[in-house]
């Protein structure tokens, strides 16, 4: 019988400051556990100022197709926010700790300095903020996000602000670290988000970006051509690229940084499989927790694809709940070898300005 994704996350934990290491390419491809008993498949199982205040305007989120989504800056991020979608970015901030072995970040930042401000952009339900700020006491940590979804109760340290990242940067006092995490196809502006990044930290300061990058890929073989999931792949990716973004601008971050005027720029990409089908205990436990992420009951998979589907590629509501059915039989089975590739650029703000 195929292993099932455990009811609750396993304990993460602390996020020590890594070693300053070397990165290279990406993993070679992984072995596959075994799975020619069809009994082990069951395809129905679940594994001006760029700040504003929270105003009612904001507070009144846009309903659509049974979701809500952010008022401010409406259509600026085709993904929900409600709670649906936040327990689900819960849920996927602790597949990053077993990503990343429990750290909260991967930036060679020097275990003697000290980070007196940290920004984390896109903050969502601000876990990794919160969780930053307990580790971290000695920092005061901001984090921005388009939807004002953040807890009332956090650590004195940490704070949140509605904020378009987009808009000119307007803080009053620069950062020694500014994170984030999952802002694909967010932006309309990279090369300028890097800019503003670089401008806005301490010299000596680090940027660290984490996002996947399209397409999602076959592990072996090629895709079957009547493949659900394949599809929704390249339709998501013609979708943002109807909306002016794309899909792959992860694989850009790290030329951009450096055009942006950042060094020691390095990239690292992981594999992370869509369901439990590696060998590997650690790619296998990762695949369980990236399975219930986008293909379990919280709606990964719909929240990703509800309004560009309907809104941007002219779908029916209906005509896309028959296809989700579809792709996320096709994400949990463990006999389809997929995966996508995560890309973690880090870059470091030179000591003296040129």
């Amino acid at each position: 019988m195929a292993e099932q994704a455990p009811s609750s996350p396993p304990h993460a934990g602390p996020s020590p400051r890594s070693e300053r290491s070397s990165v290279g390419a990406a993993p070679p491809a992984l072995e596959a556990e075994d799975s020619d008993d069809d009994s082990a498949y069951d395809g129905d199982s679940t594994a001006g100022s760029s700040t504003t205040s929270i105003g009612s305007s904001i507070l009144k989120f846009r309903e659509e197709n049974g979701r809500t989504y952010h008022a401010y800056k409406d259509g600026s991020y085709a993904l929900p926010n409600d709670e649906v979608e936040a327990d689900r970015l819960d849920l996927q901030h602790h597949e990053f700790q077993l990503i990343f072995d429990g750290k909260l970040f991967t930036a060679p930042i020097p275990k003697d300095k000290v980070l007196h401000r940290v920004l984390d952009v896109g903050t969502g339900t601000g876990i990794w903020a919160i969780d930053f700020g307990d580790d971290h006491p000695e920092s005061t940590v901001l984090g921005v996000d388009l939807s004002p979804i953040q807890p009332t109760f956090t650590p004195p340290n940490v704070s949140f602000q509605i904020d378009d990242v987009e808009a000119p940067w307007t803080y009053t006092h620069k950062f020694d670290f500014i994170y984030s995490r999952m802002m694909m196809c967010s932006l309309d502006s990279y090369p300028k988000f890097f800019e503003q990044a670089l401008a806005n930290l301490n010299p000596g300061g680090f940027l660290e970006m984490v996002d996947p990058a399209w397409p999602i890929k076959l592990n072996d073989g090629e895709w079957p051509k009547d493949s659900a999931l394949f599809k929704w792949s390249a339709l998501w990716g013609e979708g943002m690229q109807k909306m002016g973004r794309d899909a792959e601008c992860a694989r850009h971050y790290k030329d951009q940084m450096i055009a942006a005027g950042f060094v020691n720029v390095t990239e690292k990409i992981y594999i992370v499989a869509n369901n439990a089908w590696p060998k590997d205990k650690k790619m296998k436990m990762i695949g369980m927790w990236q399975n219930e992420n986008i293909a379990g009951p919280q709606g990964g998979i719909e929240g990703l694809s509800a309004a560009l589907f309907t809104r941007v590629l002219g779908w029916s509501k209906m005509e896309l709940d028959v296809f989700m059915a579809q792709v996320k039989s096709e994400h949990r089975n463990p006999r389809i070898h997929s995966y996508y590739e995560f890309i973690v650029v880090v870059g470091e703000k030179p000591e003296q300005d040129a």
